[in-house]
């Protein structure tokens, strides 16, 4: 009886089980693998701050090649300079000599990953977890390594597991989110999306990937808006606590380095520190112009006004990216409520880059404040112009319109402003509900109050649907 015979195609780890049951006693001494060779590093070559930081730690290794700790230092050191290949060279010479180390396997895994390598990188994740299993930031490691080298069934089991993690809980979302959007199930993948950013409302990635399934299914106007607020938010990402990766980082000490932590450390609300390590940036290197344009608002942030205009008289000095201090002063001056000053400040800021919409916006709220309304709708309006999807000049243009009593302009402007639901809809809604009573349309303001009052319940603002209950039971 003829039967097809299919192969069978044996899994690494059985491959090596049986290799070790027909293996003679007495050869695994001989067939023992050389440990992996030391990176070979031209020192000589590198900028004298990167040389003189590595230069020891590769001195300790090479004199005590068999130390595992010399040599996690040298391959940590090398990590921390962006010496990437020499890292993970170091690093497998480290899980040979402490095969049970977490950070030999995890750290490895994090150089493995920048250099796009995302299989090998998953592998060093699931050592890192078999050392330490609770270790989260590697359990989202390992969940999204997965999903960038293909084993979509797998990273899904492991984004699921994730979600009972409230710290990971974000992460997870995106994660099944773009799981469903590469299977080509877009429906599927936004509520994911939507529900990362309501857990981080800055989710950069989370909006991106919100934009291309919104494109994908033909909501071009959603996913502008989407992209505008990925723009916004640049690379915020709602970081997990990471002891190990932060030790790594905090072996570079240049001013540069120092300045990324600052920025890290603003993202993630901590303006005291974050203001130290801006500091520390500009001791080591003063020519570091962004540190200066950083401290203004870290200062106006701190109420440390005096500070703040001294690195804003710096930045000016050095004479880089001046539409940004201009912009970051006018925000000061603000908070000190000398309009005519931050008007000025917004002033200079525009005549630099006429794009910059924020500083457009802001001199608008200026010109209302002072009761110059026409000129504060233009401000709005060339904001809007220059970026559409920029919801709060839109806002902001609808209620001028409705201060000149231009009320059907007003709701023109107000009624693109329903979609897409967020925490901030609420009160577009609202607003474009008392265009329409202004206008006459009674009808039409109740339905938009009602839509209102329902997503300021949805969202948890009591207070803005009480309000727009008032208003309700005057209007019936």
């Amino acid at each position: 009886m003829n039967r097809s015979r299919v192969a069978f195609q044996p899994s690494l780890s059985l491959l090596a089980t049986l290799a070790l049951l027909a293996a003679p006693a007495g050869v695994f001494a001989q067939a023992k693998p050389p440990l992996p060779p030391l990176p070979y590093l031209a020192i000589d070559s590198y900028p004298p701050s990167a040389r003189e930081a590595i230069s020891r730690v590769h001195h300790d290794a090479t004199t005590r090649p068999s130390d595992a700790g010399a040599v996690r230092a040298l391959a940590e050191k090398l990590q921390a300079w962006e010496q990437w290949e020499g890292a993970h060279q170091a690093y497998a010479r480290c899980q040979a000599l402490a095969p049970r180390s977490l950070e030999c396997h995890y750290l490895d895994a994090l150089v493995l990953w920048r250099l796009a390598r995302y299989g090998e990188a998953a592998v060093r994740f699931q050592q890192a977890l078999i050392a330490s299993p609770d270790y989260l930031p590697a359990r989202v490691g390992l969940a999204e390594a997965l999903l960038e080298s293909g084993a979509l069934e797998e990273s899904q089991r492991l984004f699921e597991g994730l979600i009972a993690e409230p710290r990971a809980e974000p992460a997870a979302e995106l994660g099944l989110g773009r799981l469903d959007a590469a299977r080509g199930q877009h429906d599927r993948a936004i509520p994911h999306f939507r529900r990362a950013i309501e857990l981080f409302p800055e989710f950069a990635a989370a909006y991106y990937a919100l934009a291309m399934s919104y494109r994908a299914l033909g909501r071009t106007e959603d996913a502008q808006r989407a992209l505008a607020q990925h723009s916004q938010f640049g690379s915020r990402w709602p970081a997990l606590d990471d002891p190990v990766r932060n030790a790594v980082a905090a072996l570079r000490d240049d001013g540069a380095a120092s300045l990324r932590r600052g920025v890290l450390l603003a993202e993630a609300g901590d303006v005291t520190g974050a203001i130290a390590a801006h500091e520390a940036a500009l001791a080591r290197d003063p020519s570091l112009v962004q540190a200066h344009i950083n401290l203004i608002s870290l200062y106006g942030r701190a109420g440390q006004f005096p500070k703040a205009e001294e690195h804003y008289r710096a930045a000016i000095a050095l004479g880089a990216d001046l539409s940004e201090a201009h912009y970051d002063y006018g925000v000061l001056l603000g908070l000190q409520e000398q309009w005519d000053l931050a008007a000025d400040a917004y002033r200079k800021a525009l005549a630099l880059n006429p794009a910059h919409v924020q500083a457009r916006n802001n001199l608008g709220q200026v010109l209302e404040r002072q009761r110059q309304f026409a000129a504060a709708a233009e401000e709005y309006r060339q904001a809007v112009e220059s970026q559409p999807t920029f919801r709060l000049a839109r806002f902001n243009l609808g209620r001028m319109l409705l201060a000149l009593g231009r009320d059907e302009e007003a709701i023109v402007e107000l009624s693109r402003l329903s979609q897409p639901e967020d925490a901030e809809t609420a009160r577009y809604v609202f607003a474009l509900s008392a265009a329409h009573v202004r206008a006459g349309h009674r009808d039409e303001g109740i339905k938009w109050a009602m839509e209102a009052r329902r997503l300021a319940l949805q969202y948890g603002q009591k207070e803005l649907a009480a309000i727009i209950e008032r208003d309700l039971a005057k209007l019936k």
